[in-house]
């Protein structure tokens, strides 16, 4: 995981300005009914979801999963992710559900992230754990601010490499909110570890390649390949760019 980036907001979000003032209109009408959660708002995936929105979202997260660096490729799925969920939130596994969710947050840039299915579907879902769950906002004049979340937030302000480090293809949380972003987000997921592997074992082959001694021009040419491969690997572009940089580090 590792710092994302995020331009302007695209303005077509600024088109559903009126759905999230009518969301909040209808909670202050009716408070116990939605903090109950009988009723909850249509927050529309066509909308947050819009190619407009996610093109966005892709270029600036270099067509990777803002959790996993997962690369989308052609048959990886991506959702637009919320960071604070819309619906309801959970402090945790087993944890009751907290209605409502943030739902003034629906249609928010800052609030929205490309993420891949299986870490938004699968694990992430509506977890959100707050140091102290006292804390949580559930109505839109709340101050956020107030609120200290334990899964990283890929826009920051702090940035993940400050909570989180690789132990070859393991991820490794080095504070609270490190281990809580692993934790719900799946990081240490079997499928997500084989392929994080596979990538670490072909940079350890190509870093000992790019030590070599140049002892003719082909191997020169071989050498000067690896070290450019190598440099790329720990680019914010590249997949899994974060372990890259702790394997790489020496």
């Amino acid at each position: 995981m590792i710092l994302v980036a995020k331009p302007d907001a695209p303005a077509r979000l600024a088109e559903f300005a009126g759905l999230t003032s009518g969301h909040c209109a209808a909670h202050d009408a009716d408070r116990a009914r939605y903090d109950q959660g009988d009723v909850t708002f249509d927050i529309l995936s066509a909308n947050y979801g819009h190619a407009d929105v996610k093109d966005v979202l892709r270029d600036a997260q270099h067509s990777k999963c803002c959790f996993c660096e997962g690369m989308f490729e052609a048959n990886a799925a991506a959702d637009v992710e919320h960071y604070r969920p819309k619906k309801y939130s959970q402090q945790g596994r087993k944890k009751p559900k907290v209605y409502p969710g943030y739902y003034w947050r629906g249609y928010a840039w800052d609030n929205l992230f490309y993420c891949c299915q299986v870490c938004n579907r699968s694990h992430k879902k509506n977890f959100f754990p707050l140091r102290n769950p006292i804390t949580r906002v559930r109505h839109h004049s709340g101050d956020l601010t107030g609120e200290a979340p334990l899964i990283l937030n890929p826009a920051g302000p702090a940035d993940p490499r400050d909570h989180i480090f690789f132990n070859n293809e393991i991820a490794v949380g080095d504070t609270d909110e490190g281990v809580a972003t692993v934790d719900f987000c799946g990081l240490n997921r079997l499928p997500l570890i084989e392929a994080r592997l596979e990538h670490f074992k072909r940079l350890e082959t190509l870093r000992h390649v790019a030590a070599l001694q140049a002892t003719s021009p082909d191997v020169e040419a071989v050498i000067l390949e690896a070290q450019t491969y190598l440099a790329a690997a720990v680019l914010p572009t590249a997949k899994f760019s974060a372990m890259a940089q702790d394997a790489l580090a020496a």
